[in-house]
């Protein structure tokens, strides 16, 4: 099976720099691993003939726990986020950041192919950020992935994802749902490239975002994974110019 191949510390799964605060709607990888992390990300809106632009710096804590070969717990957490509204009237902010805890459970698999349930929860732990609501999301959804050589992944992800305001006020309340199709080629032993068509529907409207995400990932000896990963929206109603990762991983 092919997660018994792909072993070392370079970064698997389709590309993971979110769109969505918490990366609502993101897919996962599908083989478990047990990993601590540090991502520091870039969400950039530059609209200049507009006099407007959104820079939003995060720097995220992850870690992962292979209960078992086949399921996986996660964690993330926005340590630090600084978000910066240039306009008219420019503000900024910053503080701690939102928490997303998920799983991840590769249920169906032949010799060459996988079929994995997945979900999480982003809970509202931006409080210096969310001063009028405390925004609360979950997505659930399905990946398949399928090697047709021991150099080549093909994955495709369907992720449902609703989104409310907890607190006092009205909760206003949406619903989405996030499709991913790509491929994970490693071109070397510790280098890969993966390529993303990525689309987003019916959370903000009707067409959220289509787009790409790219990512070069690269390991360090058999247990550091250092990678960098951007997804770029080119239609929809998604105004970001991009979203920017760069992933250290430690696995054990």
């Amino acid at each position: 099976m092919f997660c018994t191949e792909w072993t070392d510390g370079v970064a698997q799964g389709p590309v993971e720099a979110g769109l969505a605060d918490g990366d609502l709607g993101g897919a996962h990888r599908v083989c478990p691993m047990t990993s601590v992390g540090l991502t520091p990300g870039v969400y950039a809106i530059i609209e200049p003939e507009n006099l407007y632009g959104r820079i939003l710096a995060t720097g995220t804590l992850t870690g992962s726990w292979a209960a078992t070969d086949k399921l996986e717990l996660y964690a993330r957490l926005e340590g630090v986020r600084m978000d910066m509204l240039i306009s008219a009237i420019s503000t900024s902010a910053i503080g701690p950041g939102y928490t997303a805890l998920g799983a991840s459970w590769r249920g169906v698999e032949g010799a060459s192919w996988a079929l994995a349930v997945q979900g999480k929860v982003v809970l509202p732990t931006a409080f210096l950020h969310d001063e009028h609501g405390a925004p609360v999301g979950a997505d659930a959804g399905v990946q398949f992935v399928w090697a047709p050589k021991d150099v080549l992944l093909v994955h495709a992800a369907l992720m449902p994802n609703v989104g409310f305001a907890a607190g006092g006020g009205p909760l206003y309340p949406r619903g989405g749902v996030n499709l991913d199709l790509g491929a994970e080629w490693r071109a070397f032993k510790r280098f890969s490239f993966v390529l993303d068509g990525i689309s987003g529907f019916g959370r903000t409207d009707t067409l959220d975002h289509a787009g790409v995400g790219v990512g070069f990932r690269g390991g360090i000896g058999e247990h550091a994974g250092l990678a960098l990963e951007s997804r770029v929206p080119l239609a929809g109603r998604e105004r970001a110019l991009t979203a920017v990762d760069i992933r250290f991983d430690w696995r054990f």
